[in-house]
């Protein structure tokens, strides 16, 4: 009679497989998704619009505020607009931003124009496309766009035209010249063709704001720009925000 197979034989020894340790999430991954920043987690999302159906603007208005949070100037971060006048405007490019109106706050230095500018920005800037607006100052946006050997002036002339909301702060400041005045007439002749939206902020007065950027720019603000003249003593002077 031969002998029975050892057991060794029939069963032969193998390691256990290892069990990989579950991910831990680091500092700014979602803790329950690790590898997935916690900003914007993309299986968290996918989660919460599989059970509501209101996630999705939900998700992407959060999305645009936070994105505000980080391209906004420290000072501004926490802008609210309240203003009347400038509330009336972000409900109208609310219910309509394809035909809304742009955007001219009038007033001297420290009365609030910027502050009301960014908050205005803040409550519109879940509406447009995507998050395609850009926010600068009048004097940045010329020295970024002056000539310079190797430089491409005419791709970013169209970066500022063609954004979805331009908001240009202090518009007219600084010396004038027939580059500035030309400069300034594409850049606002070309969002004024396409009825793109735009807030502009001043210091200057109509009559002054005419003779520093030109009729022609004058007379498209006039005729697409819904103007709010701001008033009182400066803010900051007072320890309050301008």
């Amino acid at each position: 009679m031969p002998e029975p197979t050892p057991l060794s034989q029939l069963l032969p020894r193998t390691r256990p497989l290892a069990i990989a340790p579950l991910p831990v999430a680091k500092p700014g991954e979602c803790p329950d998704h690790p590898g997935n920043p916690a900003a914007y987690c993309g299986p968290c999302a996918g989660e919460r619009k599989a059970v509501d159906p209101n996630a999705r603007w939900e998700i992407h208005t959060e999305r645009v505020r936070r994105d505000c949070d980080r391209r906004f100037p420290r000072r501004y971060r926490d802008a609210q607009a309240d203003h009347p006048a400038v509330l009336d405007w972000t409900a109208t490019v609310v219910k309509d931003p394809e035909h809304a109106p742009s955007l001219l706050l009038l007033g001297p230095v420290g009365v609030g124009k910027t502050h009301q500018a960014y908050g205005a920005l803040r409550t519109v800037a879940p509406e447009l496309p995507g998050r395609d607006w850009i926010a600068t100052r009048f004097p940045d946006l010329l020295a970024s766009l002056r000539p310079e050997p190797g430089g491409k002036p005419e791709r970013r002339v169209e970066h500022y035209r063609e954004a979805g909301l331009l908001l240009l702060d202090d518009l007219g400041v600084g010396k004038t010249s027939e580059w500035v005045e030309e400069t300034t007439y594409r850049l606002i002749d070309g969002r004024y063709l396409d009825m793109r939206p735009s807030i502009f902020t001043t210091n200057l007065g109509v009559a002054e704001l005419r003779d520093s950027i030109g009729d022609r720019i004058a007379s498209r603000l006039a005729e697409s720009c819904r103007i709010v003249v701001l008033d009182g003593p400066d803010r900051r002077r007072v320890g309050q925000v301008a």
